[in-house]
């Protein structure tokens, strides 16, 4: 048997991996106390936010209702109106009491009172006090909270819940999944209810190295050995993302069980699921885009740094999204994910993300390069470049194993233009080259090499990624700079400006 079936649903049971401290931290709060607090647990696209609250609460569900706590399941982007999804609350309170012969008549009676109205929010306090009255209490669990922001348009749903979930009248308890801040839905819903202030907050990121070994002992658990190269690999691809190890696993496993080979082939493997790895790398861009988290994310993996704060570095570091390396600056989760960022930072649809005039400058400065140097040396200039220059020939071979990895990993989806992989000092070192400058590009931008050179090293600086330990980071005056500067470029070679 597979033992990553059913992977990208609720896992459950033998099959959930690990979150040991997490699980604790959530019975303590929810399980093992009397009246249970209210808990949110906050984390990225298919992180296994779902997973962690079904593992430590419903799976206890037994447990709870020896002590007369009810848990109740429920998931927001289900309903449309906030009537809908007050009136489906007490009807899922009033079937699951029912099942567990808890309900009275009165309970019942005040159930039919709340259901008769559209607007029923005082009956249905009553019925949430009557319930406590009878010694029983509420767990509601809301799965996919994020919805809210669309549900629960200004401060009276968020109030209403708050009123339940924290006065004692009720035995209200809330436990809630979603990948942005409470706050941030409430701002988005045109709230300022301090619902938010309720909750102890767990972040969800990735597995940890006790979760990974876990993972990995699945396979041996069935008689597939997976060697320590296979684990860089499979981890070259999925990080430490729990969704993409389970995707990978299963299709290892699969494959393993169709041709009964023994030995793991992980890139082959993954190349027959590179679609699917995309589909999540593409889901996952575009709600960054939608959380306006993404430009952060782009300029702290490769600059410009225009706008990051310490804060947007800290909360992409516990959603699991960054890890610091050894040199202070950042990457991806997962090599993979890092290079197809990379990959999609040079496309259109991602140059408008980060500081526009600097984007189309660097674009400008690489078309002239190719088209003037094309149009002396023909389509193999950069061969001709790197004779007798060997300052070039060492840039254009960084170029090159750059642009072997990108076709390597990504096939036809990689950049055939060598040029696209250099950076700005680069670009301003091949046009200052011996014997380039002068017939060729101080007719196009006049001035002379000193003049440019003040550009080149502002320039250049831009383009660093964020470094932890490097006090790198662009002063207010020297953006300001930069904007002239690259209206300088951008004025001198609008004719390259597409």
């Amino acid at each position: 048997m597979n033992p990553f079936a059913n992977y990208g649903r609720i896992v459950h049971g033998d099959r959930f991996i690990g979150r040991e401290t997490l699980v604790n931290n959530i019975e303590n709060r929810i399980i093992h106390p009397d009246n249970p607090g209210n808990l949110v647990i906050i984390g990225m696209h298919r992180i296994g936010k779902s997973s962690l609250a079904h593992k430590a609460i419903i799976e206890q569900k037994d447990n709870l209702i020896r002590k007369g706590v009810l848990p109740i399941w429920m998931g927001v982007a289900s309903y449309d109106l906030p009537s809908d999804f007050f009136h489906a609350l007490v009807k899922r309170c009033v079937r699951e009491m029912t099942r567990l012969d808890w309900l009275s008549d009165a309970v019942q009676n005040l159930a039919d009172y709340a259901l008769e109205i559209e607007d029923s929010w005082d009956e249905i306090k009553d019925f949430f006090i009557e319930v406590k009255e009878i010694g029983y209490q509420m767990l509601l669990i809301l799965d996919e909270f994020d919805h809210a922001r669309h549900l629960f348009k200004g401060n009276t749903a968020f109030q209403r819940l708050r009123e339940l979930a924290d006065y004692p009248d009720y035995g209200f308890s809330l436990v809630l999944t979603s990948r942005r801040s409470i706050r941030d839905i409430e701002q988005l819903a045109g709230s300022t209810s301090p619902f938010h202030n309720i909750f102890q907050v767990q972040r969800l990121g990735m597995f940890n190295n006790d979760d990974l070994e876990i993972y990995f002992s699945r396979f041996s658990d069935i008689g597939i050995s997976i060697s320590d190269e296979n684990k860089k690999r499979i981890l070259f691809y999925c990080g430490s993302h729990p969704y993409l190890l389970e995707m990978l696993g299963w299709e290892i496993v699969e494959v393993n069980h169709q041709n009964q080979e023994q030995k793991v082939d992980v890139d082959k493997t993954a190349d027959s699921i590179l679609q699917s790895i995309f589909g999540h790398y593409d889901d996952m861009i575009r709600l960054l885009r939608e959380e306006e988290t993404l430009n952060k994310l782009l300029q702290i993996l490769f600059g410009p740094v225009v706008d990051v704060k310490p804060t947007d570095v800290t909360e992409l570091e516990n959603y699991g999204l960054i890890k610091q390396n050894d040199n202070g600056t950042y990457s991806a989760y997962s090599e993979h994910f890092h290079d197809y960022l990379k990959l999609h930072e040079r496309s259109a649809e991602f140059s408008e993300e980060i500081w526009p005039i600097w984007r189309r400058t660097e674009k400008a400065l690489r078309e002239v390069i190719t088209i003037t140097m094309s149009g002396v040396y023909g389509d193999d200039w950069i061969t001709e470049l790197e004779k007798g220059r060997s300052n070039l020939k060492k840039i254009f071979d960084v170029c090159r194993e750059a642009q072997q990895k990108e076709e390597k990993t990504f096939s036809d989806r990689a950049s055939k233009n060598l040029v696209d992989f250099t950076y700005p000092a680069d670009l301003f070192t091949i046009i200052f080259a011996r014997g380039l400058w002068q017939p060729y590009f101080q007719p196009l931008f006049g001035h002379n090499p000193n003049y440019w050179e003040q550009r080149k090293q502002l320039l250049s600086k831009c383009r660093n990624p964020l470094a932890h330990n490097r006090g790198e980071t662009l002063k207010p005056h020297e953006f300001k700079t930069i904007e002239a500067y690259c209206t300088e470029i951008l004025d001198i070679l609008s004719e390259y400006v597409s």
